[in-house]
């Protein structure tokens, strides 16, 4: 009887501690969230103020009192992938071209649009906003602990900013990707192999590029668990079981299967995301800023081509110096960081490797569209940026520079004037 009281008193759980433990638990997220907060609604609401002056005055025809609806107003971000990411989400994949977006983020998009008959627009749009901020949360989880609160201030900011960072406004999959890859990095840290392996899973059903999180999972993996591996050199047993949580990073390409399988029975061909389409030209490695380069040299650089390709490749240059000043010089990162600096090196070479979406013909007025959206992956850029941001003069002209781009891109997306 002694026995089983003592069995009893030692298995009981404190509510206090219980409570105290998840406290500790929550804290840190309420923190990043409240400091994501100011930023995420900034910037909303620079893009709903964007939304309704260019909404109106880019589709007036000239001085009226014609009066436009708030969904019309709304449906000028209805262009690009928001049209094939929302019709996949109401009909499913009608079109081959449509499978080289990924099912994820339609499928939630219809999930929850159709039983609240939500406008699937709107719906898209809350989804990826909502996403965004949980992006940027995670963002400052993965960085405040290892620098400051100031420079994952910035680091939120300059992302937010960014020129292309309107794709993170639209019904586009771009933040709920950010989103997934963030946590799975967040998770990595944090050795929860198996619930970062799932992360990543879901990653890879939201974009192509998640199928990179399998080779960030055994960087990490190795860069944390090396020192055990070789204490348990001698011991087989041991080292079976350190290398247990390596079957986890099995999930990130099982989402990527996942797809393959759905996609065989309607197109006979699994992997039809990846082929060009019938009588497409294929696109050699570097075809895409080669064709810029050429673009900007042998023609007018007053042209849309011009134009283009100066822009793409300046975004591709800023993001190789900024990875490699990550690696050397003042502003290099810790050694920790480098499997995060893996996974910006691979999100480059992704754009170099597929300059358009997977599958979709080569544009030679319009040759690496791809490192508009690769760009806003490569964390490991933006953590470099963000420590150049210390100096006033960095901060102030980044701003300066990017917070007009994005809005001009944004008017630029309303009049279909700027392939996205």
């Amino acid at each position: 009887m002694q026995a089983q009281e003592t069995t009893d008193t030692t298995t009981s759980v404190d509510p206090e501690d219980l409570q105290h433990t998840w406290r500790a638990t929550l804290t840190p997220w309420r923190k990043a969230a409240l400091a994501a907060l100011p930023v995420f609604l900034v910037t909303r609401l620079l893009l709903l103020v964007l939304t309704y002056f260019g909404g109106i005055l880019f589709n007036a025809q000239g001085p009226s009192s014609f009066a436009f609806n708030v969904q019309s107003i709304l449906y000028n971000w209805y262009h690009w992938d928001a049209t094939r990411n929302l019709s996949i989400a109401t009909q499913g994949y009608v079109d081959p071209s449509y499978t080289a977006f990924f099912p994820l983020y339609p499928t939630i998009v219809h999930i929850v649009s159709a039983p609240l008959h939500m406008d699937i627009l709107l719906t898209g749009m809350i989804i990826s906003n909502l996403a965004f901020f949980g992006a940027l949360t995670i963002l400052y989880l993965l960085i405040e602990p290892e620098f400051d609160a100031s420079m994952a201030r910035r680091c939120m900011l300059y992302l937010a900013t960014f020129p292309t960072a309107l794709f993170f406004f639209t019904a586009y999959s771009s933040a709920l990707f950010l989103f997934l890859t963030l946590l799975c990095l967040y998770l990595l840290r944090r050795r929860s192999w198996w619930l970062a392996g799932c992360i990543g899973g879901l990653a890879a059903l939201t974009d192509l590029l998640g199928i990179c999180l399998f080779i960030v999972f055994l960087c990490e993996f190795f860069r944390q668990q090396l020192p055990q591996l070789r204490q348990a050199e001698q011991d087989r047993n041991a080292n079976l079981r350190a290398l247990l949580p390596l079957i986890a990073a099995l999930l990130i390409p099982v989402g990527l299967i996942i797809y393959s399988y759905a996609l065989k029975k309607p197109f006979h061909d699994g992997l039809i995301f990846l082929h060009p389409r019938p009588g497409a030209p294929g696109v050699g490695f570097l075809a895409g800023p080669a064709t810029a380069i050429r673009t900007l040299f042998s023609g007018s650089p007053y042209t849309y081509a011009a134009a283009h390709a100066l822009f793409e490749l300046l975004l591709l240059l800023g993001m190789i110096a900024l990875l490699i000043m990550g690696f050397v010089g003042r502003e290099k990162l810790a050694r920790s960081f480098w499997p995060l600096q893996v996974f910006g090196i691979l999100v480059i070479v992704y754009a170099l490797l597929v300059p358009n979406q997977p599958g979709q013909p080569f544009n030679q007025y319009d040759p690496l569209p791809a490192i508009q959206y690769t760009a806003l992956l490569c964390i490991p850029g933006f953590l470099v940026l963000a420590r150049l941001g210390r100096y006033p003069w960095v901060h102030q002209a980044y701003l300066l520079f990017a917070t007009p781009l994005m809005a001009f891109l944004t008017f630029q997306m309303f009049k279909v004037l700027w392939a996205m």
